[in-house]
């Protein structure tokens, strides 16, 4: 669903001498006593209620579960199904390499480097032109398009695959092609249209048939009634959903993600027993794939991240393969993947030279008590003595406080400048004339109410405030606008877990971003746009929203035609796009660096 960004090609250094020797003799369950006790601790301290995991380590592989599928009395084990996320898109990479492997003695020969638009028409197009015709397969799996994430822009009910890659034309780029890695799921939904488009076959037939099957992961589906047909006739169940709010002190159920459009970038639906045959093929470098195939998914393409501290064992760049994030751990390559929905984390990692792997799956809190666990069993592998392991408790309890603080200090990081209090400068409409339909051609609609209209937002918030609900899938995020100053609002973006009407106590949730809303006036001094900052790697930039019934002028903004679309790219992304900026915090992102969100 909705996460973070980064870009520049170049291979990491990968440091392959002095490694330490992994205790091997004999191979032994990793899951000890004092693990179990360390994984208890990190469930209650990070409000996790169940996760399970699994083990590679040549041909012997371990699993077990912990905590709760479901409340009150369904425990996690190794064959619990949940949702893995981003890690489908290492099987989309995948399925791609086959369809390569296939055209060799075709008559329309399929290659990395191949143009997206050659292979999806009339479909894909770009607000650039020159993009359109140069991005490839390559360039939208390895995220350095110049698209970043849009994410909140594909959430509207009945999306499909299809809508999402026709709407790519009407989202404004950040970067030039090839020049900064920007993770977007869009691109990864835009291939799987493509392998659609290709095979003539759904991806999760396709996956299934090619991948699935053949690795006996007969627990691993691509879509939520699939994995109910499944569990109705006695195989794994799915684990429940939860998050935890601090305002009640327990936790609240999730509904189950039923988004067709996730599709190649997040759709899949496994356990870690299968998972654990993903990546004995990873390792391997085994059938189903072949070895051109499983070299290519390896091969670092883009760095995503800066250099790490070296204290934390990681030395050098991140990088991006296909579907892999590719890392440097204690001097041995790691290749990984984290995913990512409301109420569910998982990961999966593998260390190739030492044919040792993990996945840790589970339904709720965030990824602190998957990677301090994960790193653990690394650390133990590696014989890494207590006192030269990195703290990973202490660095996600310090992310926790400072997004505390910035919760706190929103107002004054966000509009440092800004008068306030008794010196803020007043609107120069009412409220009211706030209030009305906001459309964009690249997002869905904005539906802006005053609590006077919806005694469930006055129960529950500040007066002067303006209020929004986007229907992202089945989720619903609201929208709060509390006025600043003039025409400047702050947004503050909550995630809600419920489907219909919502209660007073719903709009208490914890507010899980912050932004900065504009809205600009017309010629006849009426309300004529919104602007939002709703991209981060657009930086200051906002995405504008014109007012139902206003009329319509060029404002600041230029206007490019890209077919028969129109869209504004502002000037105050300038050059720069996201350097420097200090406009949104959230939660949606990759929250727990260096790795996992």
């Amino acid at each position: 669903m909705l996460f973070s960004l980064f870009f520049l090609a170049a291979f990491p250094a990968f440091v392959l001498g002095a490694q330490q020797v992994p205790l091997t003799n004999p191979i032994s369950s990793p899951f000890t006593t004092s693990f179990d006790k360390l994984v208890r601790l990190n469930m209650d301290r990070w409000h996790t209620p169940g996760l399970a995991v699994a083990v590679i380590h040549g041909e012997d592989t371990f699993s077990k579960g912990y905590g709760m599928a479901t409340f009150p009395d369904k425990p996690v084990t190794p064959e619990t199904l949940f949702y893995t996320a981003s890690t489908t898109k290492s099987f989309t990479a995948a399925a791609v390499s086959l369809l390569i492997d296939d055209s060799v003695n075709s008559s329309e020969t399929l290659f990395w480097r191949r143009p997206l638009a050659e292979v999806m028409r009339e479909d894909f197009v770009l607000a650039d032109e020159y993009i359109t015709g140069h991005a490839t397969i390559e360039d939208a799996l390895t995220h350095r398009t110049g698209m970043p994430r849009h994410d909140l822009s594909y959430g509207e009910p009945n999306f499909t695959v299809r809508d999402v890659v026709q709407n790519l034309r009407n989202l404004p780029m950040t970067a030039e092609i090839r020049t900064r890695y920007q993770y977007c799921n869009m691109m990864y939904i835009a291939i799987s249209h493509f392998i659609e488009t290709w095979t003539g076959m759904w991806l999760g037939d396709f996956l299934r048939r090619r991948i699935y099957e053949p690795l006996s992961m007969f627990s691993t589906f691509f879509s939520l009634s699939d994995a109910r047909k499944s569990a109705a006739s006695g195989g794994p169940s799915l684990a429940t959903p939860y998050y935890w709010t601090n305002r009640t002190k327990d936790y609240h159920s999730i509904p189950w993600l039923d988004a067709p459009q996730e599709s190649g970038c997040g759709a899949t639906i496994s356990n870690v027993l299968d998972y654990a045959k993903w990546l004995r093929c990873m390792m391997t470098m085994s059938a189903p794939l072949s070895l051109a195939g499983h070299r290519a998914l390896r091969l670092p393409r883009i760095i995503s991240g800066p250099v790490t501290e070296q204290s934390t064992g990681f030395r050098g760049f991140q990088s991006y393969a296909l579907g892999w994030e590719v890392s440097n751990y204690r001097g041995e390559v790691l290749l990984w993947h984290s995913g990512v929905l409301p109420g569910f984390k998982s990961v999966m990692m593998y260390f190739p030279r030492l044919q040792w792997g993990v996945t840790m799956m589970a339904n709720g809190g965030p990824g602190g008590a998957i990677q301090s666990l994960i790193f653990n069993l690394i650390d133990n592998m590696l014989g890494i003595p207590e006192q030269e392991r990195f703290n990973w408790a202490t660095v996600l309890a310090r992310i926790e406080l400072t997004e505390l603080e910035t919760l706190k200090n929103a107002e004054t990081i966000l509009f440092p400048s800004a008068p306030k209090g008794k010196d803020a400068i007043p609107l120069s409409l009412p409220l009211e004339f706030y209030s009305g339909i906001y459309t964009n051609e690249g997002y869905p609609p904005l539906t802006l109410i005053t609590n006077s209209s919806n005694p469930s937002h006055a129960a529950s918030t500040a007066p002067n405030t303006l209020h929004s609900l986007i229907q992202y899938e089945q989720y619903p995020i609201s929208l709060s606008f509390q006025h600043i100053s003039g025409e400047s609002f702050m947004v503050y973006i909550r995630f809600h877990s419920t489907e219909g009407q919502m209660t007073p106590e719903d709009y208490e949730i914890e507010t899980d971003g912050l932004s900065k809303a504009e809205f600009r006036l017309g010629e006849d001094g009426q309300v004529k746009e919104l602007g939002l900052i709703l991209e981060p790697e657009m930086g200051e930039a906002k995405i504008w929203f014109q007012k139902a019934g206003a009329t319509s002028d060029d404002g600041n903004g230029k206007r490019f035609k890209v077919g028969s679309s129109t869209f504004k790219v502002r000037s105050e992304m300038g050059e720069s796009g996201a350097s420097g900026q200090k406009n949104l915090f959230s939660k949606f992102g990759k929250g727990l660096a260096p790795l996992f969100a």
